[in-house]
């Protein structure tokens, strides 16, 4: 019987600490959602015409050379405050379509607008925003 719960717990151990490296790889930023047609993206001749996609900010989509990157997405928790809005911890995979500019009312963009259904299969769009990791 000892010998079995010895097992569990290395066998836990690992998964933690195989979680833990997954985290370290990843970086940590924001996403908000879009409703946009893929039609109305600006990488569209270089990517696929998919569902999974994603707008990302500026500074990661340089002159458009990340067009059709794929990218791993979870959701971790909430934003200012706000109750996690995650309906899992799985990731989604996403396609970079385009990038995000600041909106009229100039306020900064988040890491990712991803497209509703990507957004939708990892958080409540109710929420609006989610804190995200992500790896390409």
């Amino acid at each position: 019987m000892a010998k079995n719960q010895n097992s569990l717990l290395l066998l836990s151990l690992l998964l933690l600490l195989a979680s833990s490296v997954r985290l370290a790889l990843s970086e940590t930023g924001t996403a908000s959602f879009t409703n946009a047609r893929y039609s109305e993206q600006s990488c569209t001749d270089k990517a696929p015409a998919i569902t999974m996609y994603t707008g990302v900010y500026d500074k990661l989509y340089g002159n458009g050379d990340i067009c059709g990157a794929k990218y791993s997405v979870t959701c971790i928790g909430g934003v200012d405050g706000q109750s996690s809005p995650c309906r899992t911890t799985n990731p989604v995979e996403v396609t970079v379509t385009d990038s995000c500019s600041p909106e009229a009312d100039n306020k900064p963009c988040p890491t990712f607008v991803l497209s509703a259904k990507a957004f939708g299969l990892i958080a409540n769009p109710q929420a609006g925003f989610a804190t995200i990791t992500y790896e390409r």
